[in-house]
């Protein structure tokens, strides 16, 4: 049809203009951003630049008092109070997904979608990490880059309503054919628009290096920094393949999972299979050890996967 090239060129330059608008993160998430959990006065440096941000200090008391069982405990909840019941990890885990509520609050069923994905990407990748402690992964970054690895789809969302149906009328199965489904519709890709919307916003470039090569299979590997990036971006590809799994699966509950003989081994073993075609094409150079543990890991861990998702969902208003 004719329209096609005419809506492209239209869809790119909405796309742009989004990029270009988006507020920038306030100035105290974006110090946050590159603070380190391990530091000793990490908390003392977060409770400082809170004071800072009287909308940001708020939000945080809020999300505290949601982990409170008490009622009474949370409504006395101060500043200090929240930091201090909230710890280091969680702190450095809430802080962007805060933040990009002002500029990403979910309109419908498929923005809520793209929310939860993200957030378990991010709850995943970071149980990943904590099973691999040798290779020194910093559990803050691959959050976050987890976190944000799909932005750009947050910003093609926002700046083209009938975005996500006009992609899908492509049929796209596979995350190469999504890519091809909105050069198509939108003459340029969630990758690229994410990796623009990063630079645009000041995230940091190790960040910002996960984002964009979040769908590269074929990332150079010879220098100690380039392996390091294709470390990160393999628990990436892993977590965002276990997230889609998790979200297509039918939802049992224990009773039905109790009868069904031996649901466990046969859901590592299925995992296992498709697992191993994922590590394979992505050109992963995970050590061989950890792709043997990792399907075990993932399943064991699926109910505290789903309940830390559900968790942060809840803090940000995104539970059913």
């Amino acid at each position: 049809m004719n329209s096609i090239g005419p809506n492209k060129q239209q869809y790119s330059s909405a796309i742009n203009n989004k990029i270009g608008s988006l507020p920038l993160l306030p100035s105290v998430v974006s110090q946050l951003l590159v603070l380190s959990p391990d530091d000793d006065d990490f908390l003392d440096q977060v409770y400082h630049l809170a004071r800072q941000d009287p909308t940001f200090s708020i939000r945080l008391v809020q999300y505290a008092a949601k982990t409170c069982k008490s009622s009474q405990m949370a409504e006395k909840f101060s500043l200090k109070h929240a930091i201090a019941r909230l710890g280091s990890r969680q702190i450095a885990s809430i802080v962007a997904s805060l933040s990009l509520m002002d500029s990403f609050e979910p309109r419908n069923q498929s923005d809520r979608n793209l929310w939860v994905h993200s957030v378990q990407v991010a709850v995943i990748a970071k149980k990943l990490v904590e099973v691999m402690p040798d290779l020194h992964l910093e559990s803050e970054i691959i959050y976050l880059g987890a976190l944000l690895h799909d932005i750009g789809r947050f910003i093609i969302f926002q700046a083209v309503p009938e975005g996500p149906s006009r992609i899908d009328e492509n049929r796209w199965s596979t995350p190469a054919a999504l890519l091809d489904a909105e050069m198509k519709t939108c003459g340029i890709d969630h990758v690229r628009v994410g990796a623009d919307a990063c630079v645009h916003w000041e995230i940091p470039k190790a960040i910002t290096d996960i984002v964009a090569n979040h769908h590269n299979y074929n990332l150079p590997t010879d220098a100690l920094d380039e392996r390091l990036l294709r470390l990160r971006v393999d628990i990436i590809q892993i977590a965002d393949f276990y997230s889609v799994y998790l979200m297509n699966q039918p939802v049992m509950v224990p009773d039905e999972i109790e009868q069904e003989e031996g649901y466990e081994e046969k859901q590592i073993e299925i995992l296992a299979a498709e697992l191993a075609e994922v590590i394979l094409s992505t050109g992963s150079v995970l050590p061989e050890k950890y792709r043997s543990i990792i399907p075990r890991t993932l399943i064991v861990q699926r109910e505290n996967i789903l309940v830390e998702t559900g968790k942060i969902l809840d803090a940000l208003g995104l539970q059913e």
